[in-house]
């Protein structure tokens, strides 16, 4: 079920870039935006179909969650909020923002009977999904501490911030923008001071209101627990390997394949993937992925890489049940062997 947990984590973060999206076309909207090449109909068209797009998303993004077994998460926490085991105030805030997307959906299909100023009422609604989405994604996504998506959050924060900057500088009246301003300011610290408290402090899981069946008895707060059936996990140790080298394609990009074994007790088999450009004898790191299997257990555990440093590699891996683990790797290439040292520790999300 790995690919409904890469399914989940992906639709979201694509879905909150489009709401992104749809709430600066919709700000555009109402302050009347046009120029010669960029007409008001053009960001009335895109705002629409992208809107749609959001809710397709929101919808597959829903379905994965439910359907992976990695938490407790039935079909009546996807539409009542506050209603799930698995932490229910993050996920809560998730459903609200669903929620709040089919009554725009719904209410804009109606628009002709509903008359334009209810329409209106609770098309504002929308871009209450924004800061709600945000959090949620704060709060209840385990990878909240990459740096990459640190950073892509950061960045829809500006593009928001920047937006509503302008759209209350075209307000006529000083009191409303003092407001509006005090409002922005206000939900910009409380984000900045929720993210630096909560999900990237360690320990976030347990805090977050994650089940005690899903914690690691003797981990770290906030490691996932794997069943006793999922079968041995992996382990640390020296490994040797060999290297194979495929490419450059076309767009210039290289492959580079590790093989290898590990040399001591428990015994396992380590394959790392790593693709980008070659650089200084090395890859400039475009994707990645790292894959470890005890010889003892048909189970692999697999997962991406999220950081390349030198001889440093660091891979989240995901196994059996509801077990997350880090991978740190230090490799060393010659030629066509390599040697290194992997060190694996329970995940802390």
């Amino acid at each position: 079920m790995t690919a409904l947990w890469y399914a989940t984590r992906g639709t979201g973060v694509v879905a909150l870039l489009l709401l992104t999206a749809t709430v600066v076309l919709g700000v555009a909207s109402t302050a009347s935006f046009e120029t010669p090449r960029w007409p008001r109909v053009l960001t009335a068209g895109l705002h629409r179909h992208l809107s749609l797009l959001v809710v397709a998303f929101v919808a597959v993004h829903v379905a994965t969650t439910v359907l992976d077994p990695f938490a407790p998460i039935g079909w009546t926490a996807a539409v009542i909020p506050f209603s799930a085991s698995y932490r229910p105030l993050w996920l809560g805030l998730g459903t609200v923002a669903f929620d709040l997307l089919l009554a725009v959906l719904v209410t804009s299909l109606l628009r002709a009977r509903l008359g334009y100023r209810s329409w209106r009422s609770v098309h504002w609604l929308a871009y209450a999904c924004w800061p709600v989405a945000l959090w949620h994604g704060l709060g209840t996504g385990t990878d909240s501490r990459l740096t990459w998506l640190i950073g892509l959050e950061a960045g829809y924060a500006a593009v928001v911030a920047a937006t509503a900057a302008w759209r209350i500088s075209l307000l006529t009246s000083a009191t409303r923008r003092m407001a509006a301003c005090s409002a922005g300011a206000v939900l910009a610290l409380a984000t900045v001071t929720f993210a630096a408290v909560g999900p990237l402090r360690p320990g976030w899981a347990r805090r977050a209101g994650t089940p005690a069946a899903l914690l690691s008895s003797a981990g770290s707060a906030g490691a996932a627990a794997t069943p006793a059936a999922a079968g041995p996990r992996p382990g640390s140790g020296r490994f040797t390997g060999h290297v194979a080298r495929t490419g450059p394609r076309s767009d210039g990009e290289v492959t580079v394949t590790i093989s290898g074994q590990s040399e001591s007790s428990p015994r396992q088999s380590i394959v790392i993937v790593l693709r980008g450009r070659p650089a200084d004898g090395g890859v400039n790191l475009a994707s990645g992925d790292v894959g470890l299997r005890p010889a003892a257990s048909a189970q692999a555990y697999r997962g991406p890489v999220v950081e390349l440093a030198g001889d440093l590699i660091v891979a989240r891996l995901r196994g059996a049940g509801w077990y997350s683990a880090r991978a740190r790797i230090t490799l060393h290439i010659s030629g066509s062997r390599a040697t290194g040292l992997l060190a694996v520790s329970a995940a802390a999300s």
